[in-house]
């Protein structure tokens, strides 16, 4: 399986978050971010200023036959019809990309992202460069198995929009990518697939393992021809061995609930960092156990969780290579000072390990 040497430009330790925060002003949670995050600060999503920030709307700008109701906040792909002039339209735009043009015609403008544009302007006025920024999107597989068609069955069992809804995630993320390249070294991108706790179960019946990986592969295709990390976060329990078959480079995981889960992958794990993938450790509380927690909890937190991988039979220099902190998922169901607890105690973590 092909080597990940992009990720040798990551440092021993590096601490960002999943993306969601439970604000409604974005200045303040840029502040958040940009104060705290400072290795690697993320693109913010605020769900609760404004629905179109929702993980399921955010992305769907210039989606053919997509259509919303925001009154009742009903949202779906309208596939009645002739559709075929919207869907070349959209594989005209999709191949000027992969041709290597800019993502201009997929942007997020300033009514479905105004979170991400005003951290990008942030970034415009500082003028510097980050060591790493790190953006997120839904990821192809959660997207279309959970937007469906006007029937109400999910889009990813259509024969002609499945590839549409799998291929707008990566151009979204495309477009993340160039906005934020100039005022970064480095760029990580992740694909949010919260589905993927369901899979083996029939909210993926129908979907195959080589659905999954193809699926996943070509959107993470998109971003690292572009020189982005890509990595995959999963907020429960997965296959975690199918998920280190695809082309990802980082696996982010609930290592709170879900650190005996993916010990039960050693090997493949093992396979997946001797290959140059990465883990990234889901440490930090994102509920109200937040109060009680400190950084040096999270510390030996990671530590007992290395140890357990240890005993598994996995090399503990390849798991130590590079340790990725993050929340256990979105904090957008925290209370504005728990997410401030949650991001402070990020920044320590960060700081007791660097020592």
């Amino acid at each position: 399986m092909k080597e990940f040497t992009e990720t040798a430009v990551l440092p021993k330790v590096l601490c960002t978050a999943v993306g969601s925060l439970p604000h409604t002003d974005p200045d303040q949670a840029v502040d958040l971010i940009l104060s705290n995050l400072r290795r690697a600060p993320h693109a913010p999503q605020l769900s609760k200023a404004d629905a179109r920030e929702q993980m399921w709307l955010q992305f769907t700008e210039g989606l053919p036959r997509f259509r919303v109701d925001f009154e009742n906040l009903r949202y779906y792909f309208d596939t009645s019809g002739y559709p075929l002039q919207e869907v070349e339209d959209f594989y005209t735009r999709y191949l000027q990309v992969a041709d290597g043009s800019p993502a201009d015609s997929f942007a997020i403008g300033p009514e479905y992202g105004r979170s991400i544009h005003r951290f990008l302007d942030r970034l415009r006025k500082e003028g510097e460069k980050r060591e790493f920024i790190k953006v997120q999107v839904t990821g192809p597989l959660s997207f279309g198995l959970t937007l469906t068609d006007e029937t109400g069955k999910p889009i990813f069992y259509h024969p002609v929009f499945r590839d549409v809804a799998v291929k707008i995630m990566g151009l979204k993320a495309l477009w993340l990518l160039q906005q934020v390249q100039p005022y970064a070294e480095n760029v990580i991108v992740f694909f949010d697939e919260p589905s993927l706790s369901a899979y083996g179960s029939s909210a993926f019946l129908g979907v195959s393992k080589d659905d999954v990986i193809e699926s996943l592969d070509d959107v993470i295709s998109m971003v690292a021809e572009r020189g982005a990390i890509p990595g995959v976060h999963c907020c429960g329990n997965t296959d975690w061995g199918l998920l280190m078959e695809t082309a990802t480079r980082v696996v982010n995981f609930d290592a709170i609930d879900y650190m005996d889960s993916m010990v039960i992958y050693a090997p493949q794990l093992s396979d997946f960092l001797s290959r140059g993938g990465v883990l990234a450790w889901g440490a930090v509380p994102n509920n109200e156990s937040i109060e009680k927690e400190t950084a040096q909890g999270v510390v030996e937190r990671i530590s007992e969780g290395v140890k357990l991988l240890e005993q598994a039979g996995i090399d503990r220099e390849l798991l130590q290579r590079s340790l990725i902190v993050t929340p256990a998922c979105g904090c957008v169901g925290m209370t504005g000072a728990q997410a401030e607890m949650t991001y402070h105690i990020l920044q320590e973590v960060e700081d007791i390990l660097w020592e």
